[in-house]
């Protein structure tokens, strides 16, 4: 970052220089510069952060919202209330087993980005899609069990708040090709779904050891410090 300050104050000196020994003669030259985007290390940090949720989750929710705009379409040519509703809720059984494992093998902040993009790209939250494709006291149903884990259905996508800013700068880094992108919807299936958690859990069991380890020796050289000043 400093380096970044410098290397532009070099620059504005140099141009600042250039302008006023081109005043001199009778005509003036003119300089352009492409505009450098100039941002702090915090930014940065926010920037990797949302960056690693946008590349894993949105696939996800571009692919919610097509299999939303399908179901849509094809609801416009059932008639009948009764039989409209029934669709609704075999597609949103089919909608839900798509994401069913996926989901679950998620983290709590990464279960709140993603029903935020999902709110971004197809204009209603999780509680309303539910309340649509399930009716009112399913909707409610899942809101409460949702709260349970921590988990707001009701919750939007905010473009104008900190995260939001970040999350439009990333997607908008995916479109214009900045940013390595794959929009391939790969569902997770039950078998795929254990192996993850089996090898999520071998990971916490290390990591646990490795902890007990370091602390083990961080109190054996405390109480050799301790003796040594005695």
């Amino acid at each position: 970052m400093k380096t970044t300050v410098l290397i532009l104050t070099i620059f504005v000196n140099v141009f600042a220089s250039a302008q006023m020994t081109s005043n001199t003669s009778d005509s003036l030259t003119e300089y352009t510069s492409t505009p450098v985007s100039v941002y702090t290390a915090e930014y940065l940090r926010a920037y990797n952060n949302i960056k690693k949720k946008v590349v894993k989750l949105y696939p996800y929710a571009l692919y919610a919202a097509e299999l939303i705009d399908e179901i849509e379409e094809n609801s416009k040519s059932i008639e009948k209330r009764r039989k409209q509703n029934k669709f609704y809720k075999d597609s949103y059984s089919d909608l839900k087993g798509e994401f069913k494992y996926f989901i679950l093998d998620l983290y709590r902040s990464e279960g709140r980005f993603l029903m935020k993009l999902v709110n971004r790209e197809t204009g209603m939250t999780i509680y309303e899609i539910s309340e649509k494709y399930r009716g009112g006291m399913t909707a409610q149903s899942f809101k409460l069990m949702a709260k349970v884990w921590d988990q707001d259905l009701d919750i939007r996508y905010d473009s104008t708040n900190a995260e939001g800013k970040i999350t439009e700068h990333v997607i908008s880094d995916i479109q214009a090709g900045i940013i390595e992108f794959n929009d391939e919807f790969v569902p997770l299936d039950k078998a795929a779904y254990k192996e993850a958690q089996i090898a999520y859990k071998e990971r916490v069991k290390k990591n646990r050891k490795v902890n007990r380890t370091r602390a083990k020796a961080f109190r054996k050289k405390q109480r050799k410090a301790k003796r040594l000043k005695e």
